[in-house]
């Protein structure tokens, strides 16, 4: 159903589509989107980081185009999306530059647009960024989050995240989730069915 790939020059457009309806306070984006799209851009090609794109194919978009109008949310139309792109994740790991990493650490962003959220996505954009972590030979994974961010919360803490450091950012309290790569490495060897 869902293709997850490299970010790519063209795929501009896709993003501004994706994250201009976004609540930008709950995921902490505070740039206008065309102006934060191009910095994303500018930056992986810099190489700072790394942004993967979630695909989906063109009928399966149209399929839940279909199902919102007729089920959940008839008075809102679903806009065309011919990207596809219905999410993202990001991997920073630039250390030098971010007070809040340490040599070794990846922070990890996550956005599903709103529609193709609690389908599982975010679930297999976590599982991706962290084994993209790991084959990178990074040992800890982080994440922040508003504490009223819910379904975030409840991802991080389903894969074995621990709760730590607190912060408060334009107004805002956020939580650090983290978890050491080694770890999952050792549960691996245990139990081979652990991703």
């Amino acid at each position: 159903m869902i293709q997850i790939r490299l970010l790519q020059p063209g795929d501009r457009q896709g993003l501004i589509d994706l994250i201009e309806p976004v609540d930008k306070n709950i995921v902490g984006m505070y740039s206008e989107t065309k102006e934060l799209v191009d910095d994303w851009i500018n930056t992986i090609e810099e190489g700072m980081w790394e942004v993967f794109v979630v695909i989906i194919s063109q009928k399966a978009y149209k399929i839940e185009q279909k199902r919102i109008i007729r089920k959940l949310f008839p008075w809102k139309r679903l806009k065309d999306n011919p990207s596809g792109i219905i999410g993202l994740v990001t991997l920073y790991a630039d250390w030098q530059e971010d007070d809040d990493l340490e040599q070794g650490e990846f922070d990890i962003g996550i956005t599903v647009a709103e529609a193709f959220k609690r389908k599982g996505i975010g679930k297999e954009l976590l599982l991706n960024i962290i084994k993209r972590g790991e084959l990178l030979g990074y040992n800890k994974a982080t994440l922040w989050t508003r504490i009223d961010n819910y379904p975030m919360i409840k991802l991080a803490e389903n894969f074995g995240f621990k709760k730590g450091r607190t912060r408060t950012r334009h107004g805002h309290k956020w939580d650090q989730y983290y978890q050491e790569i080694d770890i999952i490495k050792k549960e691996r060897k245990k139990d081979p069915t652990i991703l």
